[in-house]
């Protein structure tokens, strides 16, 4: 850990002037770790202004989760919203935002749709080194998207001798009747994956394959298959440059019997899609001292997929519906760091990104059939800068600006002030204020058929504050963090049904806002035991719902927003030593959440309530053979998780099935 004699920005100069292989090793000794997803500067988090959490691939191993968007259910004011089971279509609400405020980066890499649309539901953790979670605006320095924050996946970086690592593991969970009808018999999952890593000649390697299947939750039509392969490379050919390249491709398909209200009815419905996720950075020390460095990072997204629900035999009302699209997001970015003094770096850039989507489906319904077929392209061209200073060394500060300019919306600026002071050496006080904005999806511009887009469309836009405190005790060993936020949400777009506002399409309608408060403790308890809590409470309150006024609607004036609790929080009780055994117990609680109930009187939606619930999870690994090198590697264990312990029934989603007691047990392997 820095000490307060330590100015902050000497840290950034130091790793401004090495190799960034070189930086992550003396990570490793540091308490506070470097994070590189929250500023464009990497800074450590103990000098951030904004709220941060780190979740490591350590952990989630341990944990023994296979999915993202499972290790992301005990971070603070994040929420996650599962449609069934493995595989189904998966939300993140941050901060009490939408699901598309929240930008995904893999490597670097945006991974959201145009507008922010990700699901995560294809998303698995093979092959991760760290998931960084900033909550909070960061539009000033990645743009549209990064309304609420940012979930920055990274994958494992290569390390010391060539090494294979084997992962098996098998599981078991029975299926739950619910609401909506029986679903006798047993779901058996099985995660697999490979991973070769290491150290070679001027640079490092990792490569990895997994392979995830589930039968389901339902009795039928309800398989999910997952195929990943990712690669992280790194080479210095030079004393002065680093290349690195990191791909992750997903083959995902998904099998659902499930009807928009969740009753099992259809026998051949499924979802398809295959995503590449590439990215290439390019730096370069340049400066008579080296302490300026360039970037050049090119990106390439594409997602290919659609829904396959032909006539099912048995339906009594025959309808069917078939979609394919393909969507791509191509960018570059060049941008240098600069420090032109050991109290202020600076970093500016300039960023283009083309946004191509081509959609087709056709439908036929009691309504009668439907076709919808659009191509549409857009560009967009952002340029920012921001500045970190550190007039004294208890103090860093933030400031950046950011202009977009996008050929379907024109001109928008955002920007992000923030400040983090130590007045005593155990107690930190942090700020920060930005704005940010989403752009409207492709679909929301342009579809056709029975639902139209609107091209006029501007920007939903956000204005945010939040303050910290946080609190070190025993030399270090505890930790106490509090934050406090609000946000105000305008411009947010709903499809309006009645014709009376901006026709039967896409309109700029509502305002809400976003007000909570999240509480953190963590500390060594004694010797490798380790414990951990967090709380979230939380206020989201619609505004202006624009035109739709009645009850069963997206928006409805006064009401909290979908899915969102009021109150969450978590505990977390973990083993790690360098003995044989090593385990963690996790503890969720979430509040009643509103959510939208299709089917209805009159089939229409209505508003419902889901009840609380609370869920605990077992997990952990036994060593059989001596631990091997100086990080204690190698040799064969055996694993186990028990999700849901308790086999409590609660559901994510009104009338979805979530997974009830869920055994586990696999073993690992590493040479």
């Amino acid at each position: 850990m820095m000490t307060m004699s330590i100015r902050p920005l000497l840290l950034v100069s130091s790793l401004l002037s090495a190799p960034l292989a070189a930086q992550e090793r003396a990570d490793t000794a540091r308490i506070d770790p470097v994070v590189i997803s929250a500023t464009r500067i990497p800074l450590s988090q103990g000098l951030l202004p904004v709220a941060v959490t780190i979740i490591t691939g350590d952990e989630l191993r341990l944990r023994g989760v296979a999915t993202v968007s499972d290790a992301l259910g005990s971070v603070s004011s994040a929420y996650v919203a599962q449609s069934g089971s493995q595989g189904a279509t998966t939300s993140l609400f941050l901060r009490g935002g939408e699901s598309k405020y929240v930008k995904v980066l893999v490597d670097g890499v945006s991974a959201n749709e145009a507008g922010g649309t990700f699901d995560f539901a294809s998303l698995t953790t093979d092959n991760v080194e760290r998931i960084e979670i900033v909550r909070g605006p960061a539009s000033v320095i990645y743009g549209a998207d990064a309304v609420t924050g940012v979930v920055h996946v990274i994958t494992r970086r290569g390390t010391g001798a060539p090494r294979v690592d084997t992962d098996l593991r098998m599981g078991l969970a029975p299926r739950d009747a619910g609401v909506n009808g029986p679903s006798p018999g047993t779901m058996r999952t099985v995660d697999a994956s490979v991973t070769t890593s290491g150290a070679m000649p001027s640079g490092s390697y990792s490569l990895a394959l997994g392979r995830h299947r589930s039968t389901g939750l339902y009795a039928f039509n309800n398989g999910y298959l997952n195929n990943t392969l990712s690669s992280r490379l790194q080479f210095t050919p030079g004393r002065v440059t680093e290349i690195r390249l990191a791909l992750r491709y997903t083959d995902y398909q998904f099998n659902y019997p499930t009807t928009s209200g969740g009753v099992p009815t259809d026998s051949n419905a499924l979802r398809t899609e295959d995503r590449v996720v590439l990215g290439l950075e390019v730096e370069r020390r340049v400066g008579a001292r080296g302490g300026g460095r360039a970037v050049l990072a090119l990106s390439s997204s594409m997602n290919e997929g659609g829904t396959d629900d032909a006539v099912d035999p048995g339906d009594p009302a025959p309808s069917s519906f078939v979609s394919q699209d393909k969507t791509r997001r191509r960018g570059a970015e060049l941008r240098y760091h600069l420090i032109p003094t050991r109290v202020a770096a600076l970093t500016v850039g300039l960023q283009v990104e083309q946004q191509d989507q081509r959609s087709q489906s056709q439908s036929q319904s009691t309504f009668g059939p439907f076709n919808s077929v659009f191509s549409a392209a857009r560009r967009n061209a952002g340029a920012y800068t921001e500045l970190v200073v550190s007039p004294m060394s208890a103090m860093t500060a933030t400031v950046g600006a950011r202009v977009d300019d996008n050929e379907q919306f024109g001109a928008f600026g955002t920007g992000r002030v923030g400040v983090s002071w130590r007045p005593l050496r155990d107690t930190r006080f942090r700020a920060t204020a930005g704005t940010a904005f989403r752009e409207p999806t492709f679909f929301e511009n342009y579809s056709t058929g029975f639902v139209t887009g609107n091209p006029a469309l501007r920007p939903e836009r956000i204005l945010s504050v939040d303050g910290g405190l946080e609190q070190t005790f025993l030399a270090g060993r505890a930790r106490v963090a509090l934050t406090g936020f609000a946000q105000r949400f305008r411009d947010m777009i709903d499809y309006e049904g009645t014709g009376a506002s901006c026709g039967f399409s896409y309109c700029n309608v509502a305002h809400a806002t976003s007000t909570g408060l999240e509480a953190e403790v963590d500390g060594r308890v004694a010797g490798p035991l380790r414990a951990s809590f967090g709380a979230t409470l939380l206020r989201t309150r619609v505004v202006d719902p624009g035109f739709d006024s009645a009850s069963g609607g997206l928006y409805e004036r006064g009401q909290r927003l979908l899915r969102r609790p009021d109150v969450k929080w978590n505990a977390e009780l973990a083993l790690l030593g360098s003995g044989p055994f090593s385990a963690s117990a996790r503890l969720i609680a979430m509040g009643e959440r509103d959510d939208r109930f299709f089917g209805g009187m009159g089939g229409g939606a209505e508003r419902t309530t889901l009840p609380a619930y609370h869920r605990v999870d077992i997990s952990g690994a036994y060593r059989l053979t001596p631990a091997r090198g100086v990080g204690g590697g190698g040799g064969a264990s055996m694993t186990f998780r028990i999700e849901n312990l308790g086999n409590v029934h609660y559901q994510h989603v009104h009338g979805f099935l979530a997974a009830r007691r869920t055994v586990v047990v696999g073993v690992r392997l590493s040479s």
